[in-house]
């Protein structure tokens, strides 16, 4: 636990400078965690007495993977919270990953077969990450394997979030995008963003329900 913790504040201050029948390219669960931060160094004005929140999304999306060659286009991480007295979550926060990049601002979107998805409104960026947690580019996981693959990655968001109340539950929301699949229900769109069609698109969703912690960790870059 603590040294989980302490690897996740490393790579914040880096950052901040299926159940049932599995098809190719299915999805099985998901794992997730929040982390809070306060950082009293962090601040994107240069002002070093504003404190700057920074909410962590760990965890990690299983994707099963038949007899196809699929190559994972996006991934897109979205933090929804659900207001006192009510059973709807709403998105408060989303970071997007491709091959053109992640960090946001600037805005950056992504092809899905459910539409196309922006990220948005909070600073931060998503970092794809090994067992051991090390950094991993995009172009070290796009290609996924036979079998099970686990995605691994560390979402990044600097700035308040009000809506994730402390103790109270929130979602996250992982969307994979990826080529080449032969699932059930493909779908054409221009996943990659290279100009042209692509056939045999999958999108998979994997939702989490987690707890937001109720303690912010302090840390220092």
């Amino acid at each position: 636990m603590l040294r989980s913790l302490a690897v996740t504040a490393t790579l914040v201050v880096s950052l901040l400078g299926l159940e049932g029948r599995a098809h190719a390219c299915a999805a099985l669960r998901a794992q997730a965690r929040i982390d809070q931060f306060s950082c009293g160094s962090c601040s994107s004005s240069g002002e070093d007495n504003l404190e700057t929140t920074i909410t962590v999304v760990s965890g990690s999306a299983l994707i099963f993977n038949g007899h196809a060659s699929p190559t994972l286009t996006s991934l897109v991480v979205d933090l929804q919270a659900r207001p006192t007295g009510t059973s709807l979550y709403h998105t408060v926060a989303r970071q997007v990953l491709s091959a053109t990049g992640t960090d946001y601002p600037p805005a950056r979107i992504v092809q899905t077969c459910n539409g196309p998805i922006i990220s948005g409104s909070t600073a931060g960026r998503i970092r794809l990450v090994d067992s051991n947690e090390s950094p991993l580019t995009f172009d070290q996981v796009k290609a996924i394997p036979l079998g099970t693959t686990s995605l691994n990655f560390i979402a990044t968001f600097a700035g308040p979030l009000p809506d994730l109340l402390p103790g109270a539950r929130a979602r996250v929301k992982i969307v994979s995008t990826a080529i080449n699949t032969d699932g059930t229900h493909p779908c054409s769109i221009d996943a990659d963003g290279n100009g042209t069609m692509d056939s045999n698109v999958k999108t998979l969703i994997f939702q989490k329900t987690v707890r937001v912690p109720t303690t912010a960790f302090l840390i220092n870059p």
